[in-house]
């Protein structure tokens, strides 16, 4: 797990056999885009090609700056021949990705593996 300490923002990376989990905690938004980041580069290095499912379980709010590193890691991910999809999400972040039309971006699940 690492953490961004001034944020309060952390991220944990676990692997599955079929997929490299990401679970953020904390909001997405600009001051926690770096370090967010750097967990989704964590979570797309883990296979090959990668499979990454990133939980939402504990991320309350998300800005543009969360969404666009989203679809920095999801265009990251198809250019590998891979995969990225959402779960987890709070019923506030599920209606932020409708409004923004991310839910048609995105796979979302309920479950975070």
């Amino acid at each position: 797990m690492r953490s961004a300490d001034r944020t309060g923002f952390s991220w944990a990376v676990t692997e599955s056999d079929d997929a490299a989990v990401l679970r953020p905690a904390g909001d997405l938004d600009l001051a926690s885009k770096e370090e967010f980041r750097n967990g989704l580069a964590e979570a797309l290095s883990c296979l090959r090609p990668p499979s990454v499912i990133v939980d939402l379980q504990d991320v309350a709010f998300c800005d543009s700056s969360g969404l666009n590193t989203l679809i920095w890691a999801a265009n990251s991910a198809e250019a590998a021949g891979g995969t990225l999809r959402l779960s987890g999400a709070q019923p506030r972040i599920t209606r932020l990705l409708r409004m923004t039309g991310l839910d048609k971006r995105f796979c979302l699940t309920t479950t975070g593996s």
